[in-house]
């Protein structure tokens, strides 16, 4: 049988003991994992696809999907306890390289911040946000985008679970607490916005999270979530080469739709989806078509001490994105984009 993606997964399947989602899990080829449902329908979904981690050992995984809903998560998985070895230190936060900072890493803060840049105008312009209101981002990282949004006035404050935050509040002087979301232990109605960038597709408990996000939220505040959309162009042009599907670490697979139906069922009102990118942020698009581009792969060799490479894997990171890019605005221009931002409101009443 096969699916969208375009690739048979009968031979992909793996199997494991039926485990609750309590995070006590049970084992599979020695790693400590629990099974899932659908956390819309509840229901115990069908096979979708197989796929290996990105970095060794490589271990295998399967995705289902929900036959009623459409929505795709892992399972088995690692359980919370387990997840973070999946994590290497420079997945989203990559240290600060020693000494000077060359021109390549200058180059890359460039561009970094031209992206934060874009999508902090995009929050403003299709939000009621004024100069002076308090905003949260969840998964902060080292506090880059809490810096830009303190540019455009707003009052910035961050969570994050790993060193970075650290880094964001000892160094940068940030407004950030390390830890989940509910260690965070904000006070209630704080803030008029909360931003979740590329987040809620990792989280065990999504359902969890947006309740502890609607009570921090002010009421007519606006929750801004951004993640792959498993329907996208790309997603069914690439199949299983989609750099977007990284298992094990992205747990679930959401569409737009399914989305706005799991906002409103936590009580959110939905309020559109942008699918518009910067022209120079291919998402995703490059490493599909390159994966050994990936900047990942070379800020982990520079994390361990070498440079082997990265230089030209940079450069030809920044050629395929060039060369991507106009198809991901045609893309975008479609209403199809591989990574769309969503908005919604905590009802005002």
């Amino acid at each position: 049988m096969s699916n969208e993606f375009g690739i048979w997964h009968c031979s992909l399947i793996i199997s494991a003991p039926k485990a609750s989602l309590s995070g006590k899990g049970t084992h599979y080829q020695g790693r400590r994992v629990e099974e899932a449902s659908c956390i819309l329908c509840s229901g115990p979904g069908e096979p979708w696809f197989g796929r290996p981690d990105k970095f060794p050992p490589h271990e295998r995984f399967r995705v289902l999907r929900c036959r009623a809903c459409g929505l795709g998560w892992v399972s088995p998985r690692p359980t919370p306890a387990e997840i973070g070895r999946y994590y290497p230190d420079t997945y989203s936060w990559r240290p600060e390289p020693q000494g000077a900072e060359s021109a390549v890493h200058r180059l890359e803060r460039w561009y970094r911040f031209h992206l934060l840049h874009f999508e902090t105008r995009q929050l403003v312009a299709r939000t009621d946000l004024a100069a002076g209101d308090a905003v949260l981002d969840v998964g902060c990282g080292s506090g880059d985008r809490l810096l830009v949004l303190k540019e455009a006035g707003l009052v910035p404050a961050g969570v994050e679970i790993t060193p970075a935050a650290d880094y964001a509040r000892e160094r940068l002087g940030l407004d950030v607490r390390r830890g989940t979301l509910s260690d965070a232990r904000f006070e209630d109605a704080r803030f008029r916005a909360v931003t979740l960038y590329n987040v809620i597709e990792h989280v065990h408990d999504p359902q969890a999270v947006l309740g502890e996000v609607r009570r921090v939220l002010a009421p007519g505040g606006w929750l801004v979530l951004q993640c792959p959309n498993a329907r996208s162009l790309q997603a069914r042009t690439f199949g299983r080469r989609w750099a977007a599907l990284d298992v094990p670490r992205d747990l679930y697979y959401y569409t737009p739709a399914i989305l706005g139906r799991l906002l409103r069922q936590e009580g959110f009102e939905p309020a559109g989806v942008a699918h518009r990118t910067s022209f120079l942020h291919p998402p995703t698009a490059a490493i599909s078509l390159a994966p050994w581009t990936d900047p990942q792969r070379f800020w982990m060799a520079e994390a361990e001490g070498s440079a082997a490479g990265g230089l030209a894997r940079r450069a030809a990171w920044g050629l395929v994105t060039l060369l991507a890019a106009p198809c991901v605005w045609l893309e975008s221009a479609l209403g199809s984009s591989a990574i769309p931002t969503t908005f919604a409101r905590k009802p005002a009443g």
